[in-house]
């Protein structure tokens, strides 16, 4: 009996366990250079990423939207508790960045077997950025001021505000203004 292998689970699930490895190696790197307790590193986000396709490839074989939902929250629960202790143990260093992260892996991976693969390895390698360059991000938002704030939220509202409440049709009799 021959043995029906799809290639594209198998490339799915591959994904999902490189997603979860592009995170828990930042993750693991951050942990050794800061000295800190984390809730993970490398294997922990492998397997949140692994829960995340599990899940969604059972969601589509199942056609069950709660399979997700659960694997989701058996997620969380590591998740939680690990930051429970944290603020115990040490209060004075809360952070949720590495437990967003494990969220977020889960996720991904969720995304890479429930069809959207290209798109879960951009923000995987979007998410992994933002994990590796917390200090120039910061250093940026430090550089800003007020003014520039303002300028930004400004065009921010031109573009995604106003633009698209304009006429898309010739406001002139000549066709020449749009």
């Amino acid at each position: 009996m021959p043995l029906d292998v799809d290639l594209q689970a198998v490339w799915n699930f591959a994904t999902a366990l490189l997603i979860g490895a592009l995170l828990g190696i930042e993750r693991e790197r951050h942990k050794r250079e800061h000295d800190e307790q984390t809730i993970g590193g490398l294997r922990t986000f492998i397997l949140f990423a692994l829960i995340g396709a599990l899940g969604g490839w059972l969601t589509l074989v199942l056609d069950s939207l709660w399979i997700l939902a659960a694997a989701l929250i058996a997620s969380l629960a590591p998740v939680l508790a690990g930051y429970v202790i944290s603020a115990r143990t040490q209060p004075d260093a809360l952070g949720l960045t590495t437990e967003l992260a494990a969220v977020a892996a889960c996720l991904l991976g969720a995304m890479t077997t429930l069809g959207y693969r290209e798109l879960a390895v951009g923000l995987g390698v979007a998410v992994a950025a933002v994990l590796a360059y917390k200090q120039p991000l910061h250093g940026l938002v430090q550089r800003l001021d007020r003014e520039d704030v303002y300028a930004g939220l400004r065009l921010l509202i031109a573009t995604f505000i106003v633009l698209p409440l304009l006429p898309d049709e010739p406001v002139d009799p000549w066709g020449a203004l749009r």
